[in-house]
């Protein structure tokens, strides 16, 4: 028997994953060079990743201890922080973050534009909202990191990385 707060969390959750789809479906649909995903199979292809990934997330979490209490997660932002990652992961990372976060079947050349253009359809201007998303990349201070993994990530994600000693 599941408990009022499951379902609380459960019913927050699948709207999270309905407004996830929905977003990636229309991302760039303000028009002009941006718009390579509006309806177009790429797009629906990062749809399915997310809306997958965000059920598995859902999935490993409910079965967890943690269900009796209330809980708030939001799929996208775990996404992006992600996506934003495996930007930089290579070699045995890099195929298991693919597999994990259901990216297999979405074209590695326009995966994170994919992403740059929902998180640009979010923070329009014209807006009655602003969504604000801290993204940023944490690495170690003593590693030196590639030039194009610290412009990709400002470029599609505008995040900037700071130098942390994790020793």
């Amino acid at each position: 028997m599941c408990s009022s707060a499951g379902l609380r969390v459960a019913k927050l959750f699948c709207y999270s994953a309905l407004i996830l789809s929905a977003l990636v479906t229309m991302a760039g649909v303000g028009g002009g060079e941006k718009a390579v995903f509006k309806n177009t199979q790429q797009g629906q292809l990062l749809t399915q990743a997310n809306t997958a990934f965000a059920w598995d997330l859902y999935k490993r979490h409910a079965s967890s201890s943690a269900v009796a209490q209330n809980v708030f997660m939001s799929p996208l932002s775990i996404t992006v922080a992600l996506a934003m990652t495996y930007l930089g992961a290579r070699e045995q990372t890099r195929a298991q973050m693919k597999q994990v976060l259901h990216f297999s079947d979405v074209e590695e050349a326009q995966l994170h534009r994919a992403f740059s253009d929902i998180l640009s359809e979010l923070n329009k201007p014209e807006q009655a909202y602003k969504l604000y998303m801290a993204n940023r990349l944490f690495g170690e201070k003593s590693y030196s990191f590639r030039d194009e993994f610290l412009s990709d990530g400002r470029k599609y994600y505008s995040a900037e990385l700071a130098p942390v000693d994790f020793r």
